[in-house]
């Protein structure tokens, strides 16, 4: 069984933090639904999932409907069987509008809080059980799991469709357990709420996949968005593929600049990082990408670090690129460098500029310091560890495997030269 999955549509909603002359509508929610329906199409699936706030908000009923209604009868026409959850903001907002659309592929499933099994068969034959849950009030302090009492479904794979929040207990937007979703019957979990995409697959139990909002809408959600293609298959391992769609995407590429020393060095230097780093996000953002936002952070230790913000202040409103349909913009700029610090200077005495500038001297020095600071850098490694274990840091954990030791230095190093920029700033000052 061939299925498309889509988080968050927020059909109602645009994108924020744009151009001024970037066309709103041409990079709205709503487009990026079009796009999503044009993709299910094109590539045949049998079933199209959405995983809640397909609508923005009740408010955006009139809005909502047409891109809706239109998106759902091209799918239905061509045999795609569309099935979705209602979240947080479209709880009641989406049962009115599949009332009044009524297309005959389209299933809101587990409307008022109730669990519901719905099956597909495909054309050729294969079966799908689809259990959903809807949102039943704005607001759901308590776990839908709870409430899940399906048997294992035989031979047919199941594909669960929640919008829940993860390993967040107190939360009052259908909290559920990681571990409670892998150990339930399914082949797969597709949770709604979660903007940024996600997948949580470690081999054993079902992997729950946060698609991400389809198309982002703020600075808070960088990354590459659009929808996740699957195969479910009875006993079958499943492997979500990413397909970009969205055609707004928001990043902030780093670029060091250690080392420059003059304003003409440092213009080159921007023009080259910023284009390799365009260049790089377009070719991750899919053939649907219209607006590269960016927020470039600036890092490093150079001369210029007191002329640095008037020079970032021309990039951010002067610097634009366009090639064909693409616009790349700065929005911001954060400026993260220092000054030029002699350390083995700073480090002889016994103030606390001294020990700070021998901590950063030696972390910065692997190989010739290394006997240096091994409890400091246990210590960091076991702050590292209790960070990662601790549930309400369950995204953030999965992003990596850890750190090693060199990460472990780097960020020791760059946190003691924080301190020791801002210590000496402070004794200038006085």
């Amino acid at each position: 069984m061939k299925v498309l999955c889509a988080g968050d549509l927020h059909i109602g909603r645009r994108p924020t933090r744009l151009p001024s002359d970037a066309d709103p509508h041409r990079l709205s929610c709503a487009r990026a639904w079009d796009a999503l329906v044009e993709y299910a199409v094109e590539q045949r699936v049998d079933v199209l999932a959405l995983s809640g706030d397909v609508v923005d908000q009740s408010n955006k009923f009139y809005e909502a409907i047409g891109p809706l209604e239109r998106g759902l009868r091209r799918l239905d026409e061509a045999g795609v069987v569309t099935v979705a959850v209602a979240g947080n903001h479209d709880h009641d907002v989406l049962p009115q509008i599949a009332r009044s659309i009524g297309a005959g592929s389209f299933h809101l499933l587990g409307a008022g809080g109730e669990w519901e099994r719905f099956t597909v068969t495909s054309g050729d034959g294969e079966v799908l059980h689809v259990d959903g849950w809807s949102f039943p009030a704005e607001h759901v302090p308590y776990d839908p799991l709870a409430a899940y009492a399906f048997a294992p479904a035989g031979g047919a794979p199941v594909l669960g469709l929640l919008h829940a929040d993860l390993d967040a207990p107190r939360s009052s937007y259908a909290p559920v357990s990681l571990t409670d979703l892998r150990a339930r019957p399914v082949a797969l979990w597709l949770l709604g709420h979660v903007h940024v995409p996600r997948l949580h697959d470690t081999g054993i139990g079902a992997p729950v996949l946060y698609p991400g909002s389809l198309q982002p809408m703020d600075p808070g959600e960088p990354g590459v968005h659009g929808a996740w293609l699957l195969e479910l298959k009875s006993l079958a391992r499943v492997e979500p593929l990413r397909v970009p769609l969205a055609s707004v995407r928001y990043a902030s590429p780093e670029v060091d600049v250690s080392g420059v020393a003059t304003v003409a060095e440092l213009r080159s230097l921007l023009n080259a990082r910023l284009r390799s780093s365009i260049d790089a996000l377009v070719g991750e953002s899919g053939t649907r990408i219209r607006v590269l936002s960016l927020r470039p952070r600036i890092t490093g230790s150079t001369v210029l670090h007191r002329a640095m913000e008037r020079e970032l202040a021309a990039l951010r409103d002067d610097f634009e690129w366009r090639d064909g349909d693409v616009l790349a913009f700065i929005e911001t700029v954060t400026v993260a460098t220092r000054p030029v610090r002699d350390l083995d200077a700073l480090a002889r005495g016994g103030d606390a500029v001294a020990l700070l500038a021998r901590i950063a001297r030696d972390l910065s020095s692997p190989g010739v310091h290394d006997g240096a600071n091994a409890e400091l850098l246990d210590a960091v490694r076991g702050a590292a560890a209790t960070l990662l274990d601790a549930r309400q840091y369950g995204h953030v954990a999965g992003l990596h495997d850890g750190f090693d030791d060199a990460s472990l230095r780097a960020i020791a190093a760059r946190q003691s030269l924080s301190l020791l920029d801002e210590l000496l700033v402070q004794k200038e000052r006085a």
